[in-house]
């Protein structure tokens, strides 16, 4: 009867070995194929940024050019005002999400306080706009009566704050052992100096996770620009120098002369040029993200289940 129970359980653990074995594979097969689908489009995409117009292919997937070119790129670069919006761009991008990650720990860390007064009600309160949002006109009434209109901070202050950050942040900081703060009271440390020297430190991984969120969120933004920024050209942002570069590429001429003169001066069509802004957009976000992916993970994984 030992013998038959142990040959059972074997063949169980073999045929369990078996289709663990298909499982794994279909999913790797699965990530492939589905990587395959999102390399090939933009492969294209970037073919066509180094390509002649007459050389794009509308019907197959572009696989090399067949001349090199750079007149995509010459276009984004030759307007004078391409250097100020990147700038521009990278300022909001860096500035604004110091601040936002600032504002959302400080938040999370009293949210965390379990004898603070309020607490539950103070946390409802905040979850209210995270539903239900005022609307446009509001919104740009609300800008308007502040004084942010064509102003650099209305890029950073609307931003600064976010509940649902807020709340990944809180839960991380519950998952901390909460010894570790008892530890430093009794030594005399203020709650400042928890926040600063333990509570940061041990957050990495979840404060690299909120960053890449809103750092990729500011430098992809350009609604706001076009809605708030509208008479000062000196904070144009990259975004939107771009979008309007592609609507002047876009627009019908209405003179022969126009016509000649856009052809010679671009020797181009929209879609190299759609392709060569793309890839200046998403260039910055690319070269960023391998120094956070490590502590991407873990920080969605320990900042959403806890709490």
């Amino acid at each position: 009867m030992l013998k038959k129970e142990g040959q059972q359980g074997q063949m169980l653990h073999i045929k369990k070995s078996i289709s663990g074995t298909i499982f794994d594979f279909c999913n790797i097969l699965f990530m492939i194929l589905f990587c395959i689908t999102i390399l090939i489009p933009f492969w294209d995409m970037i073919v066509r940024s180094f390509s002649r117009p007459t050389d794009i292919s509308y019907m197959s997937v572009n696989w090399l050019p067949k001349v090199w070119t750079l007149d995509a790129y010459k276009f984004c670069f030759q307007d004078s005002e391409f250097i100020k919006a990147f700038f521009v761009s990278v300022s909001r991008a860096v500035t604004g999400t110091a601040l936002h990650v600032i504002i959302c720990c400080l938040t999370a860390y009293t949210l965390t306080r379990t004898d603070m007064p309020f607490r539950k009600l103070i946390t409802t309160i905040f979850l209210i706009p995270m539903f239900f949002s005022g609307g446009m006109i509001p919104s740009y009434l609300n800008i308007k009566n502040l004084g942010l209109l064509d102003n650099f901070l209305v890029y950073i202050l609307p931003s600064g704050f976010s509940i649902f950050n807020t709340i990944i942040i809180r839960n991380y900081f519950f998952s901390i052992d909460s010894a570790m703060e008892e530890a430093a009271s009794i030594d005399g440390a203020s709650q400042f100096q928890i926040f600063a020297r333990i509570i940061m430190p041990l957050s990495k991984p979840v404060l690299a996770t909120v960053a890449l969120w809103q750092m990729v969120g500011q430098w992809n933004s350009w609604f706001d620009n076009m809605i708030y920024c509208r008479k000062n050209d000196n904070l144009l942002t990259l975004q939107y120098l771009l979008r309007r570069m592609m609507e002047t590429l876009q627009r019908t001429p209405d003179t022969p002369y126009e016509v000649q003169a856009m052809v010679d001066a671009t020797n181009m069509n929209p879609d190299t040029v759609k392709a060569a802004t793309t890839i200046l957009v998403i260039l910055p976000i690319i070269m960023v993200y391998p120094f956070l992916q490590k502590y991407f993970v873990k920080g969605i994984m320990l900042g959403g289940v806890k709490g």
